[in-house]
């Protein structure tokens, strides 16, 4: 009993002692300095968005505004970032604290005006869920140019990155006043021909990755802060031509690019944001990627070689495991679009009907559950600029049109007649390369039927009768065509393009039957710019354009093949040339008209036989030389010069000076004259890029069963 007792009494000291101890951890806590607010603020910021611990994270900031309320800069982050922890829980509060920021801090504007955004926000959301209303809205930003659009959207969906190409330099636009504002100082074109191409935004809206074209001639990857400070080179490799980010992980800790040792996008790769060190993750030619969010796990687009399956596909893949599924195998276009966290839904765009729609896919572990199903009919011919934080997608919408028009010459005047008439009124606004018969009968030109997200428009030859006025089409098996060419006798047409299988080349395409036959290939950097046919079958004239890659100079260059035997004669050739597209063969094949950089634009004539070219036009760059035919039974030269409205000019070997025609059209260009020379035939419209804003869209629900 004694033992028991002193036992007893043993622990009671033991005890004491450990009370004096606490007592004295706590006295000296008291004593050591207080934290500031600068630091508590960070150490909230990490709970916040680094171990997402959101409860933890708003009692930091709690105590922030109770014991620094006079720190106003910290106090009102503070503030912000209790609504926003709020709202990352989905709780009413945050419309409270969003408040007092508006209420209490009126004069830490930036903070103001983001507090401002997301309230309307929450509001907005809130009227949604209390009207049980799931529909999509969708509203126009401001309208651009196409090649303004190579950026993404900030994560809180106030800017939007871009390329300023007065100069080159990244930009970024502000989305509510259309300020533009360059982020790179690289100087003007003269003094560097280097830029910036596509741009993503970190997690935290802080930093871009963003591509650049280095003064070697290959892709890089950069990274440089919103304010323009502090740029590095993340990956750099002489031996990879495109490196393009694709998405930045949510824990910020990896760039997803596409790369490539030729022009293609033929890897998927994992890059540390911190370090550049390179991870392969794909073979194949990938076409666009994001991470979830637990930021291993990726989903990619990628162009399917499969038998049955021309278009895009998606699959998924485990960064650390290496295991991949494929998500949608079909022989339509299928490009991700965005991951719903919530309900384990594939949001992607399709256009198996025919019309590019926003479908989605029930996940189930990263599995699909059941077939894909529709949800919202005809979005139009869109490209994705990324999601905010909101699920806001902003994207560009697609606005331009281009149809084969034809204005005569009348007798009389010698001048083209008023109006111009479209050539055709079905598929309005998709069509283009018109070119008449050598016969004169038949008027021949490209309908672009659906457009592929991601590739190409489905090309389809349009056979006019100039007499009857009825149209039959062919659809060759082809991805892409540049143009067509009626070959002599009319059986056949001549393109450069791309096939189903991957082919790029020359080709000839019965007229009759669609089938074709492939001719030449050409490899990564070349392509036939432009081509004509000799007037007795044999023979064909064209431009080839070498990009040279990183081992050689550009060059261009005329080339004459014979049809039957293959065998190819160069008459003009031109190292370190600029790219240039223009070529026109006179209609009694004994000169070559072309277009070149010198570096100014000039038009010139060469014997088919070779020989120096002889100029006969030269102006400064203060516009395009955008079409290029001989007269037929002359030789008159006929060009378009761009501007506004593109002109229509005349010169001749023998009066070089250019004469204006009483015709202009908006981005009028691809002109052709029929045999007769009293009609000709081109086309035109315009080319317009809308960004726009969809809202809602993963409030989207199945519905009724569409297809069985």
């Amino acid at each position: 009993m004694k033992q028991i007792i002193k036992l007893k009494k043993g622990k009671r000291i033991l005890f004491s002692f450990f009370l004096i101890g606490l007592s004295s951890l706590v006295l000296f806590s008291s004593l050591s300095p207080q934290q500031t607010a600068g630091e508590l603020f960070q150490e909230a910021l990490f709970l916040e968005e680094a171990e997402g611990k959101l409860k933890k994270a708003i009692k930091l900031y709690q105590k922030i505004l109770n014991q620094f309320p006079e720190e106003r800069e910290i106090a009102v982050k503070a503030q912000l970032h209790i609504g926003l922890c709020y709202e990352k829980l989905g709780l009413e509060e945050a419309r409270e604290a969003f408040e007092i920021v508006i209420q209490k801090f009126p004069d830490q504007e930036e903070e103001v005006e983001l507090a401002r955004q997301k309230l309307g926000r929450l509001l907005e959301a809130k009227a949604v869920i209390e009207d049980t209303k799931t529909e999509l809205t969708m509203h126009k930003v401001f309208t651009g140019v196409n090649k303004d659009f190579v950026g993404s959207s900030s994560p809180d969906g106030r800017y939007m990155s871009t390329v300023d190409w007065d100069t080159g330099d990244l930009a970024v636009k502000e989305i509510s006043s259309g300020e533009l504002s360059r982020i790179t100082d690289k100087g003007s074109w003269k003094e560097s021909s280097e830029y910036a191409l596509v741009s993503i935004w970190s997690p935290d809206g802080k930093k871009l990755a963003y591509s650049w074209m280095n003064k070697k001639g290959f892709f890089e990857l950069r990274v440089i802060d919103f304010k323009g400070e502090n740029s590095r080179i993340l990956y750099r490799n002489k031996e990879y031509f495109r490196v393009t980010p694709y998405d930045w992980s949510p824990d910020g800790n990896y760039i997803l690019a596409g790369m490539g040792k030729i022009k293609k996008i033929t890897q998927l790769a994992m890059i540390s944001a911190a370090e550049g060190r390179v991870r392969i993750l794909k073979q194949g030619r990938i076409s666009s990627g994001f991470f979830l969010s637990d930021s291993e796990t990726i989903i990619y687009g990628f162009i399917s070689e499969t038998s049955g399956s021309r278009g895009n596909d998606i699959a998924l893949i485990e960064t650390k495991s290496g295991e991949q599924s494929i998500l949608v195998a079909h022989p339509a276009h299928d490009v991700p679009l965005v991951w719903d966290a919530q309900d384990e839904r594939l949001f992607f765009i399709s256009d198996r009907t025919g019309d590019r729609d926003i479908w989605a896919l029930d996940m189930n572990q990263g599995q699909p559950k059941e077939k894909p199903y529709l949800l919202k009919k005809d979005i139009g011919n869109i490209s994705p600029l990324g999601f905010t934080d909101d699920k806001d997608l902003y994207y560009v919408h697609y606005a331009g049109m281009h149809d084969v028009y034809t204005a005569a010459l009348a007798p009389e005047t010698d001048s083209f007649s008023k109006p111009v008439e479209k050539a055709t009124q079905f598929f309005i606004g998709a069509n283009k390369s018109p070119d008449f018969s050598l016969d004169g009968k038949n008027l021949a030109y490209i309908s672009e039927r659906s457009y592929s997200p991601g590739r190409f428009p489905q090309p389809v030859i349009c056979i006019q009768s100039l007499e009857s006025g009825k149209t039959r089409e062919l659809i060759p098996e082809f991805e892409y065509m540049r143009f067509i060419r009626w070959s002599a006798d009319g059986n056949y047409f001549y393109c450069f393009g791309l096939d189903w299988k991957g082919r790029k080349g020359l080709y000839s395409i019965d007229a009759r039957t669609g089938d074709f036959t492939y001719l030449k290939e050409f490899k990564e950097g070349e392509f036939i710019a432009e081509l004509d046919v000799f007037p007795d079958g044999k023979k064909i004239v064209y431009k080839k354009w070498d990009s040279g890659g990183r081992e050689k100079a550009p060059a261009m260059s005329l080339r004459i093949r014979n049809i039957q035997s293959g065998k190819e004669k160069e008459i003009y050739r031109r190292e370190n040339a600029s790219q240039t597209h223009l070529l026109a063969l006179s209609w009694d094949g004994k000169w070559v008209a072309f277009n070149d950089r010198d570096p100014e634009k000039t038009i010139n004539v060469i014997p088919v036989s070779g020989g120096e070219p002889k100029e006969l036009l030269r102006r400064t760059p203060e516009y395009n030389i955008l079409s290029l035919e001989w007269k037929p039974g002359s030789h008159e030269i006929y060009f378009i010069k761009g501007g506004e409205l593109n002109q229509l000019w005349s010169l001749s070997l023998e009066n070089p000076n250019p004469q204006k025609e009483d015709l202009s059209m908006r981005s009028m260009r691809e002109m052709c004259f029929h045999p007769g020379g009293k009609l000709i035939a081109f086309k035109a419209g315009y080319l317009e890029a809308e960004v726009w804003v969809m809202e809602n869209l993963l409030l989207l629900k199945k519905g009724k069963e569409l297809f069985k």
